[in-house]
């Protein structure tokens, strides 16, 4: 792997003078070394000021492990000083993993991934805030108790501290009071006042707090994104769960209510059976007489069937007027049998109450049996209308009335209706 083009920074300009009595006289010979390109001077130096905590002496250290200046080339300790760096909100070093890890280097990544882990306080640098690295000998004194409070764990003690340091603008402190309160670690936990100092801390451009506050913002998209999501999924639930409930409904009450709607299909069966029985109206030449019959039907749907029926009209119908024209003052008797086959029309009126109409083709066969002339036979055809209303009483069961009117041609000429009623089964 080539070098990564990262360039030294001059630690003097980016901390202040007091965390540790020596670091300032350390940082005066480290910078004027670097300035001489006496890398090995500036790297015994640096590594000093860098492990009392430094994050721009770390970023050096870092630098002079990538590059190999005054040190064999190590980018394991390279990445790891950049991780200590950018773990104090270090902004270059936070780049520099950045950028290798995304070119995949597993050491980046790794030190990447310590940064993502749940905000810790951390032993803390000399200030780098303009504000704070004016700060007095209070202050220094201050930050000194901080740490080693800290590096004890003895949080009560260390929040005071680093609270002094964060309001008077010391962007690390204010990172560590955030994760304090974060934590509730040596104070309450309190959540708004945690990203409230994290906030002010990415303001002043520390990485760690600038990559918590991003993370909190990416959290709440996500958040919001999900419960949307969960919304959403509970309407399509409700709606379907509505939409069941629906249909069950309907089918309980197609259940109780068997006849066919106007719309859809109904509760009855396709195959029908029946009787039918009325009286016929009056032909020329022959007097009103019962009938009755059988039927037989196929529903295909909620309004249109197919019905046969077997009918015998007119059976021993008193035909003495309808004879005595051919054989005057002979007595005789008139049957007829019909076999017709005729579409029908459904129209619903209520759950229970149904229109129905009716066009065929009947076939019919006539006998006259008369006292002075012996019996005369023939056949006539021709079309069948009707129209009944049907009220069912259950979902098996229908009682029909109406009329049917025979159209006669052929052997007979003529009209015969008959009006009646019919009993009719579903199964």
């Amino acid at each position: 792997m080539g070098k990564l083009s990262v360039t030294l920074c001059m630690a003097l300009l980016l901390v202040s003078g007091f965390a540790h009595a020596s670091d300032n006289a350390l940082i005066s010979e480290a910078n004027a070394a670097l300035s001489k390109k006496d890398y090995s001077t500036a790297v015994s130096k640096f590594s000093v000021v860098a492990q009392h905590g430094n994050a721009a002496a770390q970023f050096n250290m870092g630098v002079f492990y990538i590059n190999g200046q005054g040190v064999p080339r190590d980018e394991k300790q390279a990445y790891e000083w950049f991780g200590k760096s950018a773990a104090q909100g270090h902004a270059r070093a936070l780049q520099v993993l950045q950028k290798a890890a995304a070119k995949g280097n597993e050491i980046a990544k790794s030190e990447l991934s310590k940064l993502q882990q749940p905000p810790s306080p951390q032993i803390q640098a000399p200030a780098q805030s303009p504000q704070a690295s004016s700060a007095t000998g209070e202050g220094a004194s201050l930050l000194t108790e901080a740490n080693a409070a800290l590096a004890q764990k003895d949080y009560v003690t260390a929040f005071p501290k680093f609270l002094t340091l964060a309001q008077q603008g010391d962007a690390m402190a204010q990172y560590n009071v955030g994760a304090l309160y974060l934590n509730g670690l040596g104070i309450q936990k309190d959540e708004k006042q945690a990203y409230d100092w994290f906030a002010k801390s990415a303001a002043q451009g520390n990485a760690r707090a600038i990559d918590i506050m991003q993370s909190a913002a990416k959290a709440k998209e996500e958040a919001q994104a999900k419960a949307e999501a969960e919304e959403q999924a509970k309407a399509k639930a409700q709606a379907a769960a509505d939409a069941r409930a629906a249909a069950q409904a309907k089918a309980k009450e197609d259940k109780k209510s068997p006849s066919s709607a106007r719309t859809g299909k109904s509760a009855l069966s396709d195959f029908s059976l029946g009787l039918s029985g009325g009286v016929t109206g009056k032909m020329e030449g022959i007097n009103n007489s019962p009938s009755f019959g059988l039927l037989a039907g196929y529903r295909f749907n909620s309004s249109f069937s197919m019905e046969a029926a077997y009918n015998l009209l007119y059976r021993n119908a008193n035909a003495d007027s309808f004879i005595s024209a051919t054989y005057p003052g002979t007595t005789a008797t008139f049957d007829l049998t019909a076999i017709s086959v005729a579409g029908q029309y459904r129209y619903g009126l209520s759950n229970n109450l149904s229109l129905l109409g009716n066009l065929g083709f009947h076939s019919s066969s006539f006998k006259v049996k008369s006292s002075g002339s012996g019996s005369t036979t023939g056949n006539s055809s021709g079309l069948v209308l009707g129209a009944k209303v049907q009220y069912d009483l259950n979902r098996n069961i229908g009682i029909r009335g109406g009329f049917d009117t025979y159209s006669q041609s052929g052997g007979m000429t003529g009209r015969i209706t008959e009006v009646g009623v019919a009993v009719v089964s579903r199964f």
